[in-house]
């Protein structure tokens, strides 16, 4: 397994995640907003190999245009399968066939600088004002529970 490609794969990850969760307020309906958390999880914990991996990123990009819509379609409208594979469960993505090949290829994660139109809404203040474009945000992890918080202290030598 290529150490490059893996922390790749799992940094994607993480970033489409962030996306997610700043964006879950755009789903009104609490059912839908639960449902979306619990393929959170399910992604956060289903990818042991590399095909895993990229298909939990597959998974997750469809999950970020959903959110992002501020409605849940196919597979996303119902919890995911307890104790299924995420393998098992590839033909459920948009534009995969039968046997588990991607008619299409998406990318696999929204990049910092891509303008996210959430709701009507542009993407974070502090994604937007940050030097590299909230690259740096997006590499930290991000709590289940509890807050996120970020603070920086910047020092100027004086004139």
């Amino acid at each position: 397994m290529s150490t490059e490609l893996r922390d790749s794969l799992i940094y994607d990850c993480n970033y489409n995640l962030f996306i997610v969760k700043t964006m879950l307020p755009n789903i009104r309906n609490i059912q839908d907003r639960q449902t979306a958390v619990r393929w959170l999880r399910y992604l956060k914990t289903g990818a042991n190999t590399i095909d895993e991996m990229k298909l939990r990123n597959d998974f997750m990009y469809y999950l970020v245009l959903n959110v992002q819509e501020g409605t849940l379609k196919p597979p996303f409208d119902k919890p995911p399968l307890p104790g299924s594979s995420m393998i098992s469960m590839a033909n459920l993505l948009p534009g995969v066939s039968e046997g588990g090949v991607c008619d299409i290829n998406p990318p696999k994660t929204i990049k910092s600088g891509d303008s996210v139109i959430a709701g009507g809404a542009q993407r974070s203040e502090i994604m937007r004002r940050s030097p590299d474009g909230g690259a740096f945000l997006a590499s930290q992890p991000i709590p289940d529970v509890g807050a996120f918080c970020y603070l920086s202290v910047i020092t100027k030598k004086p004139k």
